[in-house]
């Protein structure tokens, strides 16, 4: 029966909630409940056979193989000295390695899975001193040590899994001595981490929510370097550059914006607590400090604009998000999102992005949400698409520092015979979002019969829809948002519905809320056609009114006695204004 847990147990995985391990072992021990968090449920057996169950899902049934859910049985047993909890936690490792000797799946060893696995069995080792566990511990730091990343700077391709990977190759190898491969697991990790983080601090994940997350495995990181007595460096650094980044990602209500496989939630715990700003966002601007720019652009793929940091009331609280592929390789958790816009004021999210819903392969609505069609984006019907071609990022301006405008032109590749480009312009004069969409079509042959530009606008759950004269009008409470477009067609609304796809939200992780797509088709000619096809959103309280009129000339807004007209941003000269 140790007495003490190993050294390297509470660098890998510290201890947030004495509570929380505490129930987590009694359900282990009491009915072998493994509470898998986002991925479910899982329960053992007395010697578990490791197969997908109903109540876990793609991501929980391989979790199983992490084996880290069975810590709190060796952390609670050890603080309290109960043997049965220890035993248990031996018996478990010792039947998941007996059962894996042979050929194993190949995400067994991959990805999360095998890295967790790693660290626990390197905790477990040093803990129990038992020679098969530590065998065991050995033989998956040396499957994790294979990647040879370490010998490139930026190791491009990676994402956070790796930093896992390595995190428990680099323990196993310090504790056991062997100063070679401790050495090429933290070259291998500094290669990943400036792989998976963008020279500006952007995650190469698609989503602000796995930045967070892989700042708190980059403090792992820079843990286990302390722990292994080698210097951190470059993990601090990138660290902070990530805290810069999440910060502009989070919204006027202190949320993170719903990106990728994001979902609309504050910052927890410690994040950024030593970093004014990162403070400042995660204590909802209770302490720390504001950030200064409120227009930012990251190779990650993502634009953020706002109308200030610390609206007043009654004023201006505006914030966009705009999406461009990145300038590394996307992964799993990166949606096909490119000319994607979010849209928030006067505290309601009016335009949004659907979330994750959860991790299950096999879920027709998870594969969904990835897809163009489910975000605010540009599609095109009726034509070939390659998404590799990607979402290039045009222009990036803006005049912020002196009350000016923002103003950014992304250009889609992915479809063969049309090339897209959405430029946006928020005017911060009159607290207005104007998006124009143009359409560069070749002529096409037979197959270019019935071509049609899609533009889709996801308005969240709760958000109602309806007209005041011809202005198709967003409402919540008594706040709005006029959505005014150019050409003589209407929008159309399409309500989520039972069995259907398009429309819905993550509310909570896992969780789907019904919203509504507010959209239109344009034809595009056999015989092509340039188009320019403008929409200007409007936030307003219930009674004020603020005119738009939209001309070939450009766009007039009057607002509280100003009136300005913008000329739409024009990459494209001689499109049709439709």
């Amino acid at each position: 029966m140790p007495t003490a847990l190993g050294s390297w147990c509470r660098t890998i995985f510290p201890q947030t909630s004495a509570a929380a391990e505490r129930v987590a072992a009694q359900a282990l021990l009491s009915t072998g409940t493994i509470n898998l968090g986002k991925g479910g449920t899982y329960r053992l057996t007395e010697h578990p056979d490791w197969k997908p169950q109903a109540s876990s899902d793609t991501s929980g049934d391989r979790h199983v193989n992490s084996l880290n859910w069975a810590l709190p049985l060796l952390f609670r047993g050890v603080q309290v000295q109960n043997q049965a909890m220890v035993d248990r936690f031996r018996q478990l490792m010792l039947y998941w390695i007996n059962d894996h000797q042979g050929p194993r799946n190949s995400w067994v060893d991959s990805s999360i899975y095998g890295g967790l696995r790693t660290e626990t069995l390197v905790c477990a080792a040093q803990t129990l001193n038992d020679p098969v566990i530590t065998a065991a511990a050995i033989r998956d730091a040396q499957t994790m040590i294979k990647s040879n990343a370490g010998a490139r700077e930026v190791a491009v391709g990676s994402n956070n899994t790796d930093l896992i990977r390595q995190t428990g190759a680099l323990a196993a190898f310090c504790w056991t001595g062997d100063i070679g491969l401790r050495d090429k697991a933290w070259r291998n990790l500094v290669s990943i981490a400036n792989g998976v983080v963008q020279p500006d601090g952007s995650d190469v994940e698609g989503s602000p929510g796995y930045a967070v997350y892989i700042e708190k495995l980059l403090q792992g990181v820079q843990s286990a370097a302390n722990t292994c007595g080698i210097p951190a460096e470059p993990i601090p650094t990138l660290r902070n550059k990530l805290y810069d980044f999440v910060a502009q990602s989070i919204r006027p209500d202190f949320l993170v914006e719903s990106i990728g496989d994001s979902i609309n939630e504050s910052l927890k715990g410690s994040f950024g607590a030593a970093d004014g700003q990162a403070e400042w966002v995660r204590t909802s601007g209770r302490s720390g400090t504001p950030p200064a720019p409120i227009y930012s652009v990251y190779d990650g793929g993502y634009v953020f604009g706002r109308a200030g940091w610390q609206p007043q009331p009654g004023m201006p609280d505006s914030f966009y998000s705009l999406r461009s592929s990145s300038t590394r390789p996307g992964t799993a958790h990166t949606h096909d999102d490119g000319t994607g816009l979010t849209f928030y004021s006067k505290g309601v999210s009016w335009i949004g992005d659907p979330g994750p819903f959860r991790y299950e392969n096999s879920d027709p609505l998870r594969a969904y949400l990835k897809t163009r069609a489910a975000h605010s984006a540009l599609t095109v019907g009726k034509t070939t698409r390659s998404k590799w071609s990607g979402v290039q990022r045009l222009s990036a301006q803006s005049d912020w520092a002196t009350g000016g405008n923002d103003t950014t032109c992304l250009q889609d590749n992915t479809w063969k015979t049309v090339t897209l480009v959405r430029c946006t312009q928020y005017v911060r004069s009159v607290d207005a979002m104007i998006v124009t969409d143009y359409v560069n079509a070749a002529r096409g042959g037979k197959k270019a019969k019935g071509r049609f530009t899609w533009q889709r606008w996801q308005i969240p759950s709760g958000v109602d829809t309806g007209y005041e004269g011809s202005t198709l009008v967003l409402s919540k409470g008594d706040k709005k948002l006029d959505v005014v477009k150019s050409g003589t067609d209407v929008w159309v609304v399409d309500h989520a519905q039972a069995g259907k796809k398009q429309g819905w939200f993550t509310g909570t992780w896992g969780t789907k809320l019904p919203g509504q797509v507010v959209n239109r088709q344009v034809p595009i000619p056999k015989q092509g056609v340039r188009q320019a096809l403008v929409t200007v959103f409007v936030p307003r309280n219930s009674g004020e009114s603020v005119p738009v009129t939209i001309s070939a000339t450009g766009v007039t807004i009057s607002r509280n006695g100003q009136t300005i007209t913008t000329p739409a941003p024009m990459p494209q000269l001689g499109a049709a204004l439709l």
